[in-house]
């Protein structure tokens, strides 16, 4: 996944934009129902045993094209969806994916859904050091979330956007941390950054 620029509504449209260039490049299927219901009604007496397998393999052919586009859409959201926090306690989102190249800086949406019937006012994120499988860090003091104050009316959601200045001496791969969120001490969700 390539870093985000821009606010999160233009991220999200442009993801949505990939995955329907996505989906358009694929070669879809023929599901040729009309021969499976012709092979049905040429096997007369034979009935269902004769065409089964030719109507069973129609309805495997869509079913496995709409799969694939559930499993698309799906990953489209699960990353716009990156902190879910249900109030006080809180709770872990979706994890948050950045990519970015040494000397540069990674960017990511991060939403907040306040499902509470009380708003949530002040909440300040951050996001600790983000350490690779070799101890190396990178250090999260250097991130910055924009607006870095979120107020959150009940039912509502509200996004800051996290840039993370990358170190030129950073090494390639992959860095695991966490972005915590002010007044929710029960609310943590994995950010996954991978440095190129």
């Amino acid at each position: 996944m390539s870093a985000h620029d821009g606010s999160p509504g233009e991220s999200a449209a442009r993801l949505f934009a990939q995955l329907m260039a996505e989906v358009a490049g694929r070669e879809v299927p023929r599901l040729r129902p009309d021969e499976a219901l012709r092979a049905l009604e040429d096997a007369g007496d034979r009935g269902l045993p004769a065409a089964g397998p030719q109507m069973r393999a129609a309805v495997a052919r869509a079913i496995d094209l709409y799969a694939d586009l559930f499993r698309e859409t799906f990953s489209v959201y699960a990353d716009l969806v990156d902190l879910t926090a249900t109030g006080r306690g809180g709770a872990a989102g979706a994890p948050v994916s950045m990519v970015g190249a040494r000397g540069g800086e990674a960017r990511s949406p991060v939403w907040l859904h306040n499902q509470t019937a009380s708003p949530l006012s002040d909440v300040a994120l951050r996001v600790t050091d983000l350490a690779a499988h070799d101890g190396a860090l990178v250090a999260g003091a250097r991130g910055a979330f924009s607006p870095p104050v979120l107020d959150i009316p009940a039912g509502a959601s509200a996004s800051a956007t996290l840039a993370l200045p990358l170190p030129a001496e950073a090494t390639p791969g992959s860095y695991h941390g966490l972005v915590l969120a002010s007044g929710l001490p029960s609310a943590s969700v994995p950010v996954l950054l991978v440095v190129e």
